[in-house]
């Protein structure tokens, strides 16, 4: 069988610049927007369809920032249970800040329910 790239792997970090450079060159907060499916089944979540503004979030923040801020919106979802991701990145890591991840103001992201391995 031939080896073939990962998939999960398709969207490189490549083009982004340096955390520290991002940061001294984009020193204000931020807005965040975080785009909510509508989920029937996790409608207990308020997963509604519905748009979160997260305002005033400094470039230190970190993706886990972000999720605990978002847990208050989404009727206690636990951070450890839901993912954000960007069209361009794809899943984003919680230990990394969003000037590693070069947010603009405004940035789109996506939060949905973490899946477990096998999980369907």
């Amino acid at each position: 069988m031939p080896a073939e790239s990962d998939p999960k792997r398709a969207k490189a970090e490549a083009n982004l610049y340096p955390e520290h450079t991002w940061a001294a060159n984009h020193p204000n907060p931020i807005t965040v927007k975080v785009l909510v499916p509508k989920e029937e089944v996790n409608s207990k979540f308020n997963f509604n369809g519905q748009t979160v503004m997260l305002n005033s979030i400094a470039t230190n923040c970190t993706i886990k920032d972000l999720k605990d801020k978002l847990t208050s919106y989404l009727g206690g979802l636990p951070a450890n249970k839901m993912k954000l991701s960007t069209v361009k990145i794809g899943v984003l890591k919680d230990n990394m800040s969003i000037a590693y991840y070069n947010f603009l103001e405004g940035e789109n992201l996506m939060v949905g329910m973490k899946e477990r391995g096998g999980r369907k």
